[in-house]
This record gives C-alpha cells, sequence and structure tokens, in this order.
C-alpha cells in the first residue's frame, strides 16, 4: 500500500506530463480528461477514508469479477466502451489466457465424464432390471 508521499508525488509527476498548458491544441482535449480523472483519484487516494472505502470497493470487484470469468465468462453489460467515463477491459494476459483455456478443458471433461458415468448407470439399471426380471418369471 502506497504512502501519502508516495501518492502525492506520483500525481504530481502525472499531472506534470499531463497538464493541458504543456500540451498542443490537438491533444488538449484529452490532457483536460486525463486531468480531471487524475484530479478525482488523487481526491480519493490522499483522504483515508475514502481510500478505504475504494480499496474496499475494489476488492469487491476483483473477487467478483474472477467468480464471474470463472464461471460464466466474465460480464457482458452492453456498454459502449467508446464512450467517455466508461471502463474499458483489458486485454487478458497469456497466463490468464492459458489459465482459462485449462479451466475450460476441465470442466468439459468433467461434463463428460458425468454424462458417461450417467449412462452407465442407467444401462446397469436395465440390464440389473431385466435379468432380475427374467430370474422372477422363471422362478413362478
Amino acid at each position: 500500500m502506497a504512502s501519502h508521499a508516495e501518492i502525492s508525488l506520483a500525481y504530481r509527476r502525472a499531472m506534470k506530463r499531463a497538464h493541458p498548458d504543456r500540451q498542443g491544441p490537438e491533444r488538449r482535449a484529452a490532457a483536460e480528461e486525463l486531468a480531471r480523472q487524475l484530479n478525482a483519484a488523487y481526491t480519493i487516494l490522499s483522504d483515508p477514508v475514502k481510500r478505504q472505502a475504494y480499496d474496499r470497493t475494489i476488492r469487491q470487484q476483483v473477487i467478483q469479477d474472477q467468480i464471474m470469468r470463472r464461471y460464466v465468462g466474465g460480464f457482458q453489460d452492453g456498454s459502449d466502451a467508446s464512450r467517455p467515463g466508461t471502463v474499458r477491459q483489458r486485454e487478458p494476459t497469456v497466463a490468464e489466457r492459458r489459465e482459462r483455456a485449462h479451466a475450460d478443458r476441465r470442466a468439459s471433461v468433467l461434463l463428460v465424464l458425468v454424462a458417461v458415468v450417467f449412462t452407465a448407470l442407467i444401462i446397469i439399471v436395465l440390464v440389473l432390471g431385466s435379468f432380475l426380471g427374467s430370474l422372477l418369471q422363471a422362478l413362478r
């Protein structure tokens, strides 16, 4: 966890690079938006109470995203990622793609295994039932 001094230093460095007055006219609008985002982030991260609430929210989102990715492939909210203010999902890393493929293979194997066992049980019950029926008929 970063200290208040580290947060302030990082904020100042980022603002020096992104300040709208240091940008050309073609990049001024983007720099103004970035400066607003940096100011909003600094406002939250510099206040200990707001930062705790933010950290709790982030942890909850991370856990929820992990659960959703693992079991249903992630959130599909239908929002337009090109609109300002919307969060764009990052591309998964190679390790994440490999883990996802491995989890998908495990799930597929498990489904096939359950289907085979279920089918085998039905066949065993049918064969056993017909054998017992034949045996009872022979005893009469």
